[in-house]
């Protein structure tokens, strides 16, 4: 299945948010205590993974890109955590401080205590919060300090001079002369060098700005590209001031995730920025070079689920420094890759990518075939294609199988009798009773049916007694004959739920009756509704 295999320390769930599913993660102790730690973040700002790889931190939990790292730590620790904190590739470097003591809890309700907390908001939550800002969700990681139960601790730490220190503790006031500055929303749009619309801004794809400083050799992404090319962006007047005198500079990067942004990049000129997004005038940019794909199903249809079934669930295919694309409505898929990428992608062992949803859990997926990456083409026409079996549908409910009434019945191929043949039941009606030998209703329906039986074949109607439990069939049948039962009682071959399905059987026990053609007529009634 697809799923993540790590020691206990680390525990993955997925739970309802209020607004959609949300993917959380948490890991208890440093990575030392894992075989695998994780690598580092492509979208953090530069020197901030060093901090939450130390050896003091005690956990660490991420919703959806929002990620909060806690440490126990000693003075010479956090010592190390703000330095470490100041000297990261950021535009503001803000520190909180507050009184007490801190605690947090795992998934398991664990409590877990804290004297400093690193907030880090990336992958979808950012692009939330540029769009809606919340307090609660900061643009760039922001570190949190906890004095204990007295203050003595600030006297020991050290506090670089780009800090912007914001103290909940009255009478405390560290660097007060750096503030965070007041910053306006500014708008730039994007469009493909053909005129056409940004369209292609797909999954997979990560469009940004980024902002450098003479002298520095990493940028500050400061934005996204959304998927109309639009991108917002905020800017205090120094900063505008800078950028209008060329002492930084803006540039739009457009590739995969792990496309790392350059000072060469394309830029964004200042001019083109405006307060009013219905004045922004297009910037033209180049656009991608995908490579496409196909993937079949053995019949040759698209490989895509029938969403009424399979309830959100969907086929992807995965390749490394891509990811998953999505596949169209024709099978095909189109991923980004830069030249390198695409060598060292050809390059590596084959192994199974494409992933197959379970019928019995669609929340799991396992890859199961593999589409190789020197099979994909530039030329969509020449893509190359890759058939997979068509997956079992999963399993829905019988409380809501179709109605069958007006159709033939499905026939007895996976139902077993003795001593009957299908050749008896010519043109005579049939009434099917589906039953479960460890349900009291059950056995009181064949009960009931069996008083009834010879009234029922002078109607010329055949019954039938269908076992669809899981009891051995030797334990059934000493029940029939303990209760003088005489019907005819089949057993289903396998797994029930097919037949059951088949038929329109919506629980047990359920009666079904058909006309002499055996079209079904009624289903799902109650012996005494019998007429």
């Amino acid at each position: 299945m697809k799923k993540y295999i790590l020691p206990i320390l680390l525990l993955i769930i997925s739970y309802a948010a209020e607004n959609g599913y949300s993917m959380a993660t948490e890991q208890i102790g440093p990575n030392s205590t894992l075989g695998h730690p994780p690598g580092i973040q492509p979208q953090w700002p530069k020197g901030i993974f060093e901090i939450s790889n130390l050896e003091s931190r005690v956990y660490s939990i991420d919703v959806n890109g929002n990620e909060n790292i806690y440490f126990k730590a000693t003075i010479e620790e956090i010592n190390e955590i703000i330095s470490l904190f100041s000297k990261a590739r950021m535009r503001d470097h803000i520190v909180r401080i507050r009184a007490g003591k801190g605690k947090t809890q795992t998934f398991q309700k664990i409590e877990i205590e804290y004297n400093v907390q690193l907030q880090i908001v990336g992958g979808i939550v950012l692009s939330v919060a540029r769009e809606n800002p919340r307090d609660d969700l900061p643009l760039e990681p922001e570190l949190t300090i906890l004095t204990g139960d007295d203050n003595s601790l600030l006297s020991k730490l050290k506090w670089p001079e780009n800090l912007i220190v914001e103290s909940e503790i009255p009478g405390v006031s560290i660097n007060p002369d750096i503030t965070e500055p007041k910053r306006d929303v500014y708008y730039g749009l994007c469009e493909f060098a053909d005129g056409s619309p940004p369209v292609e801004f797909v999954k997979g794809v990560n469009s940004r700005v980024t902002l450098w400083e003479q002298g520095e050799p990493n940028g500050i992404n400061i934005g996204r590209i959304d998927n109309k090319g639009y991108c917002k962006l905020l800017f205090s007047d120094t900063e505008l001031d800078d950028l209008r005198k060329d002492k930084t500079w803006l540039t739009i990067t457009i590739g995969n995730w792990l496309v790392e942004a350059k000072k060469n990049d394309m830029r964004l000129p200042v001019e083109m920025l405006v307060k009013d997004m219905n004045e922004a005038k297009p910037v033209k940019v180049k656009g991608l070079d995908y490579y496409y794909g196909r993937i079949l199903f053995e019949d040759g249809s698209p490989a895509v689920l029938d969403k009424t079934l399979w309830k959100g669930a969907e086929i992807m295919v995965d390749f490394p420094y891509a990811g998953p694309p999505e596949i169209d409505s024709q099978g095909y898929f189109k991923i980004n890759f830069t030249e390198e990428q695409f060598k060292q992608a050809k390059a590596r062992k084959v192994r199974n990518n494409i992933y197959i949803p379970d019928s019995q859990d669609t929340s799991r997926a396992r890859a199961t075939y593999a589409f190789p990456a020197e099979q994909l083409s530039q030329d969509k026409s020449k893509a190359g294609v890759v058939k997979i079996p068509r997956p079992k549908p999963p399993k829905q409910e019988l409380s809501k199988a179709e109605s069958k009434i007006g159709k033939s019945i499905p026939g007895f191929e996976k139902i077993t009798f003795e001593a009957f043949q299908s050749e008896q039941a010519k043109d005579k009606a049939l009434l099917v009773c589906f039953w479960d030998f460890d349900q009291r209703p059950s056995r009181q329906c064949i009960q009931s049916l069996e008083k009834q039986k010879d009234a029922l074949l002078k109607k010329n109607i055949v019954v039938l007694a269908v076992h669809s439990g899981k009891k051995p069939e030797k334990e059934f049948r000493q029940w029939l004959k303990e209760n003088n039962i005489s019907l005819v009682c089949g057993t289903i071959e396998g797994d029930p739920y097919d037949t059951l399905l088949a038929w329109g059987a919506r629980g047990l026990p359920w009666l079904i009756l058909t006309d002499a053609k055996h079209i079904i007529t009624k289903a799902g009634f109650n012996i005494e509704d019998l007429t």
